[in-house]
């Protein structure tokens, strides 16, 4: 198996870097990003058809193993801690913020939020989803009451066409 180095290196032959610092650098850093990103999405893909083809058809191979990678992590017997110590269990058991919001809703967690903080400290953390106010109020409402914003995500460099 290759490492990641040669893999580099097998690249930057085949297309290799007209410079070392500067604009045509960054453009061939660009080009190769975005090529190699396409490359591990195609890569990823094919990789995941041949293992669940692998595992359908039950194939063995003597030059081959496929061995499944585990990230192992501890979870809490619930019922067991509550028997161990019901107060300790009180004390520690709680849902996640994603599940409080969707068995309770987003406005009952804002209310409960803003009887906790109170009105004048709850502002710094108010946000209406952009997307639930267009359902609800005609377009050109809709274009009073937001702004568009732009967030940097990304560079492009592009040569200039002569």
């Amino acid at each position: 198996m290759k490492t990641p180095q040669e893999y580099l290196d097998i690249i930057q032959e085949a297309h290799p870097c007209p410079v070392e610092y500067g604009f045509e650098r960054a453009s061939w850093l660009y080009e190769t990003r975005e090529a190699l990103r396409w490359a591990l999405d195609f890569v990823e893909l094919e990789f995941k058809h041949q293992i669940a083809d692998i595992q359908d058809r039950g194939l063995t191979s003597e030059k081959y193993n496929v061995f499944a990678k585990v990230k192992n992590y501890t979870r809490v017997n619930l019922e067991e801690l509550h028997i161990y110590n019901p107060e300790m269990f009180e004390d520690l058991v709680h849902i996640k913020a994603t599940d409080a919001e969707k068995i309770i809703g987003r406005r009952s967690l804002y209310l409960e939020a803003k009887d906790i903080l109170g009105a004048e400290e709850i502002k710094r953390y108010q946000t209406v989803n952009a997307t639930e106010l267009y359902k609800v109020v005609p377009q050109h409402v809709y274009d009073r009451l937001t702004e568009k914003e732009e967030r940097l995500m990304d560079y492009v460099v592009e040569e200039v066409s002569a």
